[in-house]
């Protein structure tokens, strides 16, 4: 399959940046369902996995910085999403929690659930074999996708684009 793509190192890179805009394509279009953008749907998500967390242990699961997770938590709360309490360890923190929703529930059976089946019904023409191998290659993807997230944003705190700013370290920007 490689020979018809060019070599092992074409088809992965091929297949791993059509599977990474496909994902991040789904989950703006999973975001627009609830008036949301990908990022903050997928900040919920996290909320989900990892339970209650302060804006400080976002950031580190999400590689986002503070200001950014303030500013998603900020509409996530306005859309009656998520909720912030006072966190009884540090009071200078804040403790951040999914909502229930109505919404979210209604996302299962009309989004997920024919997502699952249909990764379901594509697993079954692997054998288990394939299977193992298809979530080693993607489980080693997610790591170095994690990885180089890391490499990315522990230059400067954030990606940035060619001529930005870092506001990172003026004392207005981050006295706000």
């Amino acid at each position: 399959m490689a020979a018809q793509y060019g070599d092992a190192r074409e088809l992965g890179e091929l297949v791993g940046r059509e599977f990474s805009t496909a994902v991040v394509l789904f989950h703006e279009a999973v975001g627009r369902h609830l008036g949301l953008s990908g990022t903050e749907r997928k900040l919920l998500d996290v909320l989900a996995r990892t339970g209650p967390a302060t804006a400080g242990q976002l950031a580190a699961e999400t590689g986002l910085t503070s200001g950014a997770i303030t500013g998603i938590v900020d509409r996530l709360v306005r859309a009656g999403y998520a909720q912030r309490q006072p966190n009884p360890a540090d009071r200078r923190s804040v403790i951040v929690s999914r909502e229930p929703s109505t919404s979210l529930d209604e996302l299962r059976p009309d989004i997920f659930e024919p997502l699952g089946q249909a990764i379901t019904e594509m697993s079954m023409r692997y054998s288990d074999a394939e299977l193992a191998a298809v979530a080693s290659y993607l489980t080693g993807l997610t790591q170095i996708l994690r990885e180089q997230t890391e490499r990315l944003t522990s230059r400067t705190g954030s990606p940035q684009r060619p001529g930005q700013k870092d506001l990172s370290a003026d004392p207005a920007y981050t006295a706000r």
